[in-house]
C-alpha cells in the first residue's frame, strides 16, 4: 500500500510540474468560421472622405484607399468597431539574385556590386586561370563595363507618380464588384533607368460585393480562388520589365566570340522580382499619420503602428521587435501541404471579433503579348518583422519579357489569439492539482506516515 500511494503522489507531482510545459506548447483553440459565410453586401461609396480618400462602406467592412491614386496603399476595418485600422502599404519592387536563396534576401540585391561579387568568383574566374594576365584583366574589365549600365535594384512606389482610374461597379450575371486600377506613370527622375516600368506596372483591384470563384483562364481550370463577399482582390501586373541579369548575356556573347575555348556560361535566369509590401495596424486617431504617408516617402504608418504580432499559416511571429536592426534577414514563409492552395498572413490582436488579413495563391500567370497563358509559375514569400509592423516581400521567379499577374487577397476573417503562457483553463488545472496533493500530503501527515514523494521506492 505504501509503495502504490507514494507512485500515485509522485505521479501527481510529475503532472504539476508537466502542466506548465504544456500550457506553453499547446495553442489556443481559434475559431475557423469565416467572414466569406457572407453571399452579398450592400456597398456604400463616397468619393472624398476627409478630402483625401475613396471609401467602401458595408456592414462587414469599410476600404480606403487614396482618391488621388498618388500613392497604392489600403486601410480597412471591422465596420462596427474602427479602434483598430489595418493597413498594407506598396513599398516597392526590388530585383534580387537566387542564386543562394529561392526568395528575396536583403543580401543579394540584383545590384552591380552583388552581381559581380557572386558571377566575377563563381563563374568567370575559375575558367580565366590558363590566360596571362592581359587577357584576364581584358576580361574583367569588359565584365565591369557591363556592369555599369545596370539600374538600381530597388523601384520606391512613393517616388513614383501613380494615375488611379475611378471605381465603376461591375455585374456579370450573380456577380457584383468594384473595379478599379492603380497604374505607374513615372518614376522620379533620380531613377532613370526605370524608365522602362512607366504604364507597365499595374494594380488591378476588384472590391466584391458578392461571393464568387474566380478562374484566370477557362483553359486552366484547376488555377482558381474563391473571393468572399467585402475583400479585395487585386492583380499586381508587371509587363516589359528589364532584367540587370540579362545585360550580362551581351558580355557572354562577346567573350564566346574572343575566347570560345573557354565555354562560360551564366545562368542568367537565377533572379527574381519581389514585390515589397509593408502591414501595420493603426488607431482611429492617428489616420493623419496615413495622410501624411500620402504626400510623401516617409513611413509615418510605420512609426504609429501598434501592431504586437501576426499569424503566417497559422504560426504565431511577434512583429513588436526591429529585426532589421539585429542583424536578422529575412525568412521564407513555408507552404506545407496544408497550405499549397493560398497562403495567409493575419493580424494578431487580443479582444477582437474580426482580424485583418493578406494572403494569396502561391502561383503567378505568365502572359504573352496577346494577353494569353503561357505558364504558371510558384511564387514564394520572405518576411521579417520591422517594429511593430512586418515586411512582406512576394517573390516572382524570373519571367523573361512575359507579362507577371499575381493575385493577393484582403479581408477581414476570425480574429486570431495572441498565445499566453498559461491560460485560465491551465491555471484552473494547476491549482486544483496543487490542492488534490497537498490535501493526500496533509493527511497522510496526519496519520504520522512519512512520505518521500521524489524517491519512488
Amino acid at each position: 500500500m505504501k509503495i502504490e500511494r507514494n507512485r500515485l503522489l509522485a505521479v501527481s507531482l510529475a503532472l504539476l510540474l508537466a502542466l506548465p510545459i504544456i500550457a506553453i506548447s499547446t495553442p489556443m483553440a481559434k475559431a475557423d468560421s469565416e467572414t466569406n459565410g457572407t453571399q452579398n453586401l450592400s456597398v456604400k461609396t463616397e468619393e472624398h472622405w476627409r478630402n483625401i480618400w475613396y471609401r467602401f462602406e458595408t456592414p462587414l467592412i469599410t476600404l480606403i484607399f487614396p482618391a488621388n491614386g498618388k500613392k497604392p496603399m489600403f486601410l480597412w476595418w471591422y465596420t462596427n468597431d474602427s479602434s483598430e485600422i489595418y493597413v498594407v502599404k506598396f513599398k516597392g519592387v526590388i530585383e534580387y539574385l537566387a542564386f543562394n536563396l529561392s526568395y528575396y534576401d536583403r543580401r543579394y540585391p540584383a545590384d552591380n556590386s552583388t552581381i559581380q561579387d557572386i558571377i566575377q568568383k563563381k563563374y568567370i574566374e575559375p575558367k580565366l586561370s590558363g590566360l596571362d594576365a592581359q587577357a584576364r584583366n581584358q576580361i574583367i574589365n569588359k565584365f565591369l563595363w557591363w556592369l555599369i549600365g545596370f539600374h538600381r535594384p530597388y523601384l520606391p512606389f512613393s517616388a513614383c507618380t501613380w494615375e488611379l482610374t475611378p471605381p465603376e461597379l461591375v455585374s456579370k450575371d450573380d456577380v457584383s464588384y468594384w473595379s478599379f486600377n492603380f497604374t505607374l506613370k513615372r518614376v522620379p527622375w533620380w531613377r532613370p533607368g526605370f524608365r522602362f516600368a512607366e504604364d507597365n506596372i499595374e494594380i488591378r483591384c476588384r472590391f466584391y460585393n458578392t461571393t464568387t470563384t474566380e478562374t484566370p483562364d477557362p483553359n486552366h481550370p484547376e488555377y482558381n480562388y474563391t473571393v468572399a463577399a467585402g475583400q479585395l482582390k487585386f492583380d499586381f501586373v508587371v509587363s516589359k520589365w528589364q532584367w540587370n541579369i540579362d545585360k550580362i548575356k551581351n558580355f557572354v556573347d562577346w567573350l564566346n566570340v574572343t575566347h570560345p575555348g573557354l565555354n562560360i556560361t551564366i545562368p542568367t535566369y537565377k533572379t527574381g522580382l519581389a514585390l515589397w509590401i509593408n502591414m501595420a495596424s493603426i488607431k482611429l486617431e492617428d489616420i493623419s499619420a496615413a495622410e501624411n504617408d500620402i504626400q510623401n516617402q516617409q513611413e509615418n504608418v510605420e512609426r504609429k503602428s501598434q501592431m504586437q504580432a501576426a499569424t503566417l499559416n497559422d504560426q504565431y511571429y511577434s512583429v513588436s521587435t526591429n529585426e532589421t536592426q539585429k542583424g536578422q534577414y529575412e525568412r521564407q514563409l513555408k507552404l506545407t501541404n496544408r497550405f499549397r492552395e493560398r497562403a495567409r498572413i493575419q493580424f494578431a490582436r487580443r479582444e477582437r471579433t474580426f482580424a485583418g488579413f493578406l494572403e494569396f495563391v502561391p502561383w503567378a500567370r505568365l502572359l504573352n503579348e496577346t494577353g494569353g497563358t503561357v505558364k504558371y509559375v510558384n511564387v514564394t514569400a520572405s518576411y521579417i518583422a520591422a517594429g511593430h509592423h512586418l515586411r512582406l516581400f512576394l517573390c516572382y521567379p524570373y519571367f523573361g519579357n512575359h507579362t507577371l499577374e499575381h493575385d493577393p487577397t484582403i479581408g477581414l476573417a476570425s480574429a486570431p489569439t495572441i498565445p499566453t503562457l498559461i491560460n485560465p483553463i491551465t491555471l484552473a488545472i494547476l491549482i486544483g492539482a496543487t490542492i488534490a496533493i497537498a490535501i493526500a500530503i496533509a493527511s497522510i501527515k496526519i496519520r504520522k506516515k512519512t512520505v518521500n514523494i521524489v524517491n519512488v521506492q
